[in-house]
């Protein structure tokens, strides 16, 4: 755990989180003046919120770490902390710092856009309350799997663009095969549709998940860190 805390730590010192943050912020309060310049002031956060970031949300999630964790190859980072851990220790923590890197990276945009707007009172806020889970669970199974991808590559780039690459495949394929209802921008943000949120929301990002767990431990370790010794 003491590992987890510290990396956690890192993820506040690396400039592509705050990138992230940054663009996802823009994202969202771009929207939302777009709405409040055409005098659309009904349901502003579920509105704005939906607008434009869902289709760029992989990437944002990927962004905090995934450049930095191919970086450590050339540092020889992993080498020194499997000192301390075993390697599979090491590699399940780092999984998990990298899927709640994702989680903060969508979630604390989010919790700024919803302050601002004025949201209305009742069941509505508590909807839009419930609603700021979303972001945690999408940003966590993208940003894992952007994790679980360097195991399968010696690509720099590939773990930051192919979980946006897939997402958007998914959702030009998922209508033609009839799965609209795991229509992958729905996990984020189900306001695009209707706004309910249901258990179909939580199902690509533990896909997800689990495809990161499953490249992590059994993927090619040579992929991700040829150069060091286990």
């Amino acid at each position: 755990m003491r590992f987890i805390k510290t990396d956690l730590k890192r993820i506040f010192t690396e400039p592509a989180f705050f990138l992230s943050l940054f663009l996802g912020t823009l994202l969202l309060f771009g929207a939302m003046g777009y709405l409040l310049a055409s005098g659309e002031t009904d349901g502003l956060y579920a509105r704005a919120q939906a607008l434009a970031l869902p289709f760029a949300a992989p990437l944002l999630a990927a962004m905090p770490y995934s450049v930095m964790i191919m970086r450590e190859r050339e540092t020889r980072y992993g080498i020194l902390m499997t000192v301390k851990l075993r390697r599979s220790g090491y590699q399940l923590y780092r999984l998990i710092t990298c899927g709640l890197s994702g989680a903060a990276a969508l979630l604390i945009p989010h919790i700024i856009l919803f302050a601002a707007c004025a949201v209305p009172e009742g069941a509505s806020v508590l909807e839009n309350v419930v609603g700021l889970v979303l972001p945690i669970t999408f940003g966590f199974g993208y940003g894992a799997f952007s994790y679980g991808l360097t195991f399968a590559n010696r690509q720099r780039y590939v773990p930051l663009v192919m979980p946006q690459v897939l997402y958007m495949l998914c959702i030009y394929a998922f209508p033609h095969i009839h799965l609209e209802k795991f229509y992958p921008p729905l996990d984020i943000s189900p306001s695009i549709y209707g706004g309910e949120i249901t258990a179909d929301r939580f199902v690509i990002p533990a896909a997800l998940t689990a495809a990161a767990l499953i490249l992590t431990f059994f993927g090619t370790v040579k992929a991700r860190v040829s150069e060091e010794v286990y």
